[in-house]
């Protein structure tokens, strides 16, 4: 588990630094991910190790969306002034998300078959 860890962090590491680099828009882990996604879609094959890690960090993943939740809360006035804003961009994120992983899904069990 400590090894597929560290795939994760040095793909993460290498996605801020480019980033930092090129002063994109695009969040360093997010690069890092797409860095990630490429050298297996080459390599055809995932290591046992990074998939354990994935596996145990997809189990806790609600956690990592608490502080954000919560955060929420203590915004108070702000967060009544600009609720429609909120919950626009919350339905069109997860509109645009659903489409495209069921987009990605499709094109990977088309590539399997």
């Amino acid at each position: 588990m400590l090894k597929g860890l560290c795939i994760l962090l040095v793909f993460q590491c290498l996605g801020e630094f480019i980033q930092d680099y090129t002063e994109t828009l695009l969040p360093g882990p997010v690069i890092g991910m797409l860095l990630l996604f490429i050298v297996f879609f080459i390599k055809d094959a995932i290591p046992s190790s990074l998939q354990k890690t994935s596996q145990s960090l997809i189990s806790i993943m609600p956690l990592m969306f608490l502080p954000a939740t919560t955060g929420i809360f203590f915004l108070g006035e702000r967060f009544a002034s600009q609720w429609l804003a909120i919950v626009i961009a919350l339905i069109a994120s997860t509109v645009l998300s659903l489409l495209f992983n069921s987009w990605l899904i499709k094109l990977l069990v088309k590539d399997h078959e």
